[in-house]
């Protein structure tokens, strides 16, 4: 009832934010709640999608490039390596985990809270989903 007159809520789906986003064969597609994004650094989880990436042979040593060429040229993932991607949500959401419980970890949220004038320290406490 008292969200009836507040203008600041979202109301129904329009009132949500769009964007689109240009994808290509082999992009990693993450969709995960703020327990991952508040605990963990945007680069942190790219380094952990590449060395997943390593582990499983799409890089080989550390080629990015020719990652591009075996995509371009219709190579895709296989059954099996799409069947390893549970693997890589799982070390996000670990990570998360371990980054919400230290307390000298200099993540996101703490990062915002102390730009915001909010002394804060460590990871935020959270759940995390994370699908990859």
């Amino acid at each position: 009832e008292e969200l009836k007159d507040d203008e600041s809520s979202f109301k129904t789906a329009a009132d949500s934010c769009n964007t689109s986003i240009h994808i290509r064969r082999g992009d990693i597609i993450i969709m995960a709640t703020d327990g991952l994004f508040d605990n963990v650094d945007i680069d942190d989880i790219a380094k952990i999608a590449l060395e997943w990436e390593q582990k499983n042979g799409f890089i080989r040593g550390g080629d990015i490039a020719a990652r591009e060429l075996r995509w371009s040229m219709g190579n895709s993932m296989s059954v099996q390596s799409c069947e390893t991607l549970p693997e890589l949500a799982r070390s996000l959401c670990e990570k998360s985990r371990e980054n919400s419980l230290d307390s000298s970890v200099d993540s996101p949220f703490a990062i915002l809270a102390k730009e915001n004038d909010i002394m804060w320290s460590g990871g935020m406490p959270d759940d995390c989903t994370v699908i990859a």
